[in-house]
């Protein structure tokens, strides 16, 4: 296995060292090319702003490869958000967690003075983007950090410090994606790979302060248009889903604080709630003896495709429509 050890800092020298033990060139403070004995791809490092800076990692290693972070004294948090298409391995705190979009959990938060390591998947291509933040900047966030999946552990100075596991917000996935596409030759990468993380870190925060706001009990009104717009999806159940925008204007809400207040009252999203009301009644109507075809019910519930409509409810039903169904005497 090759082994790389490094520590972090805001600043570009952090990576004269690594490049060393790569045996690769340090392109402008910035670039630095796998080589070819290890795989391909790349590591790129860029100061976006005062106390921010970001690494993107772009890579298929052909061979075992363990990347350890040191902890160091610079004040720092870690956001490492991992989209790989299969399981990577970050150790944390001497333990091993797996992480990836093919997991599920892919994203991480490491205080700077827990050390980490970090293996790639071999022959797999490894997709990892880690946001550097100065303490400084996140005073209000660290005072906030309640969440069960936080964990601490004592430094050697007797201070607690803050790790988190979970999972990255939907849009920023989309946003890690973009950059997937884009080659780190082009000139405008350097702008455009600091605007998305920017962006990543305001959904981050965004969803994080949401979270919190969310603890709050629904008010008596808010129950009550919930209540209303559950009571709609309901009684049409013959239909198709009616949209969000059109649920969440009903409610008087935007989409996504109806979206998030529906989950919390019902403990399902509205489409989820609407499809399993719509195949408990697909169930009673298979089962009245008053279709002539299983198509004919398939229709009366607004369906078009058999085998989309069989696959819906065999998922939630456990059973065929077709084992359901009770024919009509002529």
């Amino acid at each position: 296995m090759r082994k790389i050890t490094h520590y972090y800092s805001l600043t570009p020298e952090w990576q004269v060292n690594v490049a060393e033990q790569l045996n690769t060139e340090l392109i402008d403070n910035k670039l630095m090319m796998i080589p070819k004995e290890i795989g391909k791809g790349f590591f790129y490092f860029s100061q976006i702003m005062d106390g921010i800076s970001v690494v993107y990692a772009d890579l298929v290693a052909n061979e075992p490869l363990k990347i350890t972070r040191l902890k160091s004294d610079n004040q720092l948090y870690i956001f490492h958000f991992d989209l790989s298409e299969h399981i990577n391995l970050i150790k944390i705190n001497n333990i091993d967690y797996e992480i990836g979009s093919f997991n599920q959990l892919d994203l991480a938060i490491l205080d700077n003075q827990i050390e980490s390591s970090f293996k790639p998947a071999v022959n797999e291509r490894t997709i990892a983007l880690r946001i550097l933040i100065d303490k400084k900047l996140l005073h209000d966030f660290i005072q906030k950090i309640t969440l069960e999946e936080n964990a601490f552990t004592e430094t050697q100075n007797n201070k607690k410090a803050f790790y988190h596991y979970g999972n990255i917000d939907s849009n920023s996935i989309l946003l890690i994606q973009s950059l997937k596409t884009k080659s780190v030759k082009d000139l405008s990468y350097d702008s455009f790979i600091k605007g998305i993380s920017l962006k990543i870190l305001g959904n981050f925060f965004n969803k994080f302060y949401n979270t919190n706001q969310q603890n709050k009990p629904l008010t008596e009104i808010e129950n009550e248009a919930l209540e209303k717009t559950k009571n709609y999806l309901i009684n049409n159940l013959y239909g198709p889903f009616p949209s969000l925008v059109f649920l969440s204007g009903m409610a008087g809400m935007s989409s996504s604080k109806y979206k998030n207040y529906f989950k919390r009252r019902y403990n399902n999203t509205p489409k989820n709630l609407f499809i399993e009301e719509k195949m408990i009644l697909a169930q009673k109507l298979l089962k009245s003896g008053q279709y002539s075809t299983l198509t004919s019910v398939m229709y009366e519930l607004n369906y078009t495709k058999l085998n989309y409509f069989s696959t819906k409810y065999f998922k939630l039903l456990k059973t065929r429509p077709i084992d359901d169904f009770i024919k009509k005497n002529s």
